[in-house]
């Protein structure tokens, strides 16, 4: 029997390749028990400093074609790009071209004064802007608005200039009305688009040549790994689809080894400044954990299994990725998933993967 039909039949079977030279045999057993108990449809990549010691892929890339995912298949990331969007607007901080806590108006002067002269891009990236999430406000009345296109400046108007309902910095929202702005901002100061930015500020210097933006899956991407509702009895799609002007908080696609590569790349200071590195794990909504397009938080109880984690995780349509990466020890674990697991499974799945061979946590 074909790959394919068994896995539409959910009996997952393995398709990418465990390195034998380093990968941890026990790793293995605890990813395949995973796999089995969730009908994983994914990757899944343990690494330790810039190395990959554990990859493997499981089930379908695209259905209808016949065709598996492989360990260079590619996924969107969701709420991943948000943290990618703070690293690009750190590289324009390093550029001289922005501040995290100047005002938003001394970039986009036809903003509204009144609330430009507040809020700053560290309010907006941290969740903490007190804007109202017009956007999420809109789709609720409409929900075609995900494929609407229209210039980034008229989105902000529509979708990110409602009055405040409370004072910048004062609490965590998330909010998708704030990534619009700060997309505006970036692509204003730079005078290059969002995609482009991404594209020399972190791809090419990263090598991350499997990786890219675009407005969900209406775009032809190859090597995508297309998103799924079902995969088992019946085989249903779940297409992703995004604005134009919303691709800094949710456009970026990449594979389980080029986000090793970005994870890797910002800790060892490849992309960034001390201080911009330290401002983007800087903690600025302490009830939630959020510092700038992603969380910091405490694992491990004592001793040196004790550490901070760079704790992303992104959802869009049927995709479910995850990204973490130990500030101490430099142990990633990345889950790309284009059928979406159970979430309470996924997290604690992620953190068994985080302890090394023989470790107690």
């Amino acid at each position: 029997m074909s790959h394919f039909k068994l896995a539409c039949l959910g009996l997952w079977v393995s398709l990418g390749v465990a390195l034998p030279a380093r990968a941890d045999e026990g790793i293995g057993k605890r990813v395949r028990r995973f796999v089995a108990d969730t009908h994983f449809n994914g990757v899944v990549l343990v690494g330790q400093g810039s190395r990959a010691e554990y990859v493997e892929a499981f089930g379908v890339g695209d259905a209808a074609a016949k065709q598996p995912i492989t360990r260079n298949s590619r996924f969107f990331m969701g709420s991943v790009s948000k943290w990618l969007t703070s690293i690009i607007a750190l590289r324009l901080v390093d550029e001289g071209k922005l501040a995290l806590d100047t005002p938003l108006l001394t970039y986009l002067p036809e903003y509204r004064a009144d609330t430009g002269k507040q809020l700053t891009l560290r309010h907006l990236m941290s969740h903490g802007s007190g804007l109202p999430n017009g956007l999420m406000d809109a789709y609720k009345k409409d929900p075609g608005i995900e494929k609407e296109t229209r210039p980034q400046a008229e989105a902000v108007a529509l979708y990110a200039s409602g009055d405040l309902v409370s004072a910048p910095g004062e609490r965590f929202d998330y909010n998708l009305s704030n990534w619009i702005l700060v997309q505006a901002v970036l692509e204003r100061v730079s005078g290059q688009s969002y995609a482009r930015l991404a594209q020399r500020l972190v791809f090419k210097p990263l090598r991350m040549a499997d990786s890219g933006i675009a407005a969900g899956e209406a775009g032809t991407i190859p090597n995508l790994a297309l998103g799924y509702r079902s995969l088992e009895s019946k085989v249903e799609r779940r297409v992703y689809t995004l604005p134009n002007y919303l691709v800094a908080g949710g456009g970026f696609y990449s594979t389980a080894d080029d986000m090793l590569r970005l994870n890797h790349g910002v800790l060892a200071g490849q992309l960034l400044s001390p201080a911009s590195k330290k401002a983007l794990f800087t903690i600025e909504r302490p009830e939630s954990s959020y510092a700038l397009g992603g969380r910091v938080r405490r694992i491990g109880t004592e001793g040196k299994d004790a550490q901070d984690l760079a704790s992303n995780d992104g959802t869009c349509g049927a995709y479910r990725t995850l990204s973490w990466r130990g500030l101490g020890d430099g142990r990633t674990v990345v889950i790309l998933s284009s059928l979406r697991p159970d979430d309470e499974k996924l997290f604690a799945f992620a953190e068994s993967l985080l302890s090394p061979p023989n470790s107690k946590r």
